[in-house]
Order: C-alpha cells, then structure tokens, then sequence
C-alpha cells in the first residue's frame, strides 16, 4: 500500500506565507531601526532572525550599557572604563529606562509674553525688569534680596561642566537613564563639587531634590557682591532660588546656586549646567541672560523651565 500524502490546505499556505512575509518585515525593519542591536546581538553570538523573538528593549538596555561604558572611557581623563561587576551593575540600573525625557517641558508656554515683555526694556533698568517677571510669571522675582544683591543681574551665561553631587560620583553613574547621557554627558564632570561643597554626603543619601538641584545649577560671581565678606553671606547664596531668562526667546528656567565663579578674565557673568543652557536655547540666540532672585522662602516653585 502506497503512504497517503496529506495535502496542506490553500488556506493553511497562505497562513504560512503570510507569517513568513511579517517575519522578514520585522527582521529588516530591526536592521535597519535598531543596527546597534543587531550589531551587539552578533558579538554576543545570537543571529539577527533570533532577535525577532526576543525582547528588543532588553536587548537595547545593553547596547546602551555598553555603549556608556566605552563613552564614558574616553571622556574621563583617558581612563579605560572598569571591569569591576559592581560598576556594571549599577550601569545597567541607571539606564534601564530609555524613554526618560532629558528635558523639562513647561505647562504653559508663556514664552511669547516674556519676550513682548522684555522687547523695549532696557536690559539695565532692574526696577522695571523686576516688576515686568514678578507680573508676567506670577511669581516673586527681585533683583535685590534681604538687602543682598549680585554684581550684575544682565550679562554673558557660560556652558558649565556637571558637579560632582557626592564623593565618588562621575559619568557613570551622573546620569539615570540612557537619553540623559545621549544630550548631556558632552559636558563632562567638573571633577568635584561646587564651592559650598558636595550635596550630599554619599550616594545612598542623594535625594530627588538634589539631582534637581544639580541639574538645573547655576553659577554667579557671588564674590564680587557688594554683600560679600562675611561667612554668613556666603552661606546665605548657597542653593539661592535664581530665575534665568533668555530676552531673545523668552525662555525661562528656574535654578539655584550651587558653584561661584565665572573668573573676571573669561569674559563671562554667570554659568549654568548643560541642562540649563539647553533649555534656555542660548546656543542659538547667543549667550545674554538676565538672572534675578526668586522670592521662595517655602521652596514652592519647582526647578527647571518654567511655565504657568
């Protein structure tokens, strides 16, 4: 007796075609969205067509990882990167997430008002320039603070490098998600911490408050106040609420104090993080800014840019 052949169903065939068309979109489409992944995947000795089957946001995480790690190896002092598993580990934490905005978007856009606001003002007139934020931003703003004041409230804002918010802290470990490193680990790490000294005592002890406050730092040449003198005073400026606005664009950005400086010779009248010159656009409108104090004595106003 002849074995009987079993014949596929028309519809069974077409089932499988079908299968094997999406099967080889999605395998080219990985190719070509995702080449770092492909590319790590075949280090690792896992075929492009299995990585369909996998989970391509893992997959992603260490790609990222990876490639944090040989970045971050070039940018601080030449050093090769550690091999230590303790470093890997708590790469691989601070990158999990991919998708984390680098930015701070406001809740209303209210740069069109500032800047109408600040078209016909004297960039020296702070009476006037005061009242036209405190109005405008609904908020407190003043050039003069229980009777202290900075050298100037208008000049020239430098790109400043990240500070060092705990003993031990760098590249690796600065930033929290993948994005964060991507737009700003450019900046590199200033080495140590700002002139009031770290934020906090130990990485286990760094709140959300601080990486706020680092994140969105500012810089002003608090020695050269007419207040200064006295340890009260510098005391005093340290984490000191400042609002940052760019007069080309309107844009504003809530910080604080956290480093002195720039020195005379560089030209410059204030410094702000990486994230804070980003926000601000200064590298497309020039490097003006005005700065004035923020009345907060209850910390209600949150950092970063600012919006209604």
């Amino acid at each position: 007796m002849w074995p009987i052949k079993k014949k596929k169903s028309r519809h069974f065939k077409k089932l499988s075609e079908k299968l094997e068309e999406k099967k080889t979109q999605a395998l080219e489409s990985l190719k070509e969205r995702h080449k770092e992944v492909v590319l790590w995947a075949k280090k690792k000795g896992i075929k492009a067509d299995e990585v369909v089957g996998k989970s391509a946001r893992g997959l992603a995480a260490g790609v990222a990882t990876g490639a944090m790690v040989l970045s971050v190896g070039a940018a601080q002092n030449g050093r090769q990167p550690s091999k230590n598993l303790t470093d890997q580990k708590e790469i691989r934490r601070d990158v999990s997430d991919l998708n984390v905005r680098a930015g701070v978007g406001a809740k209303r856009d209210i740069t069109p008002f500032v800047k109408k606001a600040l078209s016909k003002v004297d960039m020296d007139d702070e009476k006037k320039i005061s009242k036209l934020l405190s109005d405008t931003l609904q908020i407190p703003v003043t050039e003069e603070l229980s009777g202290i004041r900075l050298n100037t409230t208008y000049g020239i804002m430098g790109y400043e490098s990240h500070l060092s918010r705990y003993p031990g802290d760098n590249l690796y470990s600065h930033f929290h998600s993948n994005t964060e490193f991507q737009a700003f680990s450019k900046a590199g790490m200033a080495g140590g911490p700002g002139a009031w000294g770290y934020l906090a005592p130990s990485r286990g002890a760094l709140t959300d408050k601080e990486i706020e406050r680092e994140k969105y730092y500012l810089v002003a040449q608090t020695f050269l106040s007419p207040n200064w003198g006295s340890p009260a005073i510098k005391q005093w400026f340290r984490h000191r609420k400042m609002v940052v606005v760019n007069p080309k664009n309107g844009v504003v950005v809530v910080g604080v104090l956290e480093d002195a400086g720039p020195q005379v010779e560089t030209g410059r009248n204030f410094g702000g993080s990486s994230e804070v010159i980003e926000e601000l656009g200064l590298r497309k409108t020039g490097p003006y800014v005005l700065m004035y104090f923020v009345d907060d004595p209850k910390d209600q106003i949150p950092l970063g840019r600012y919006g209604l």
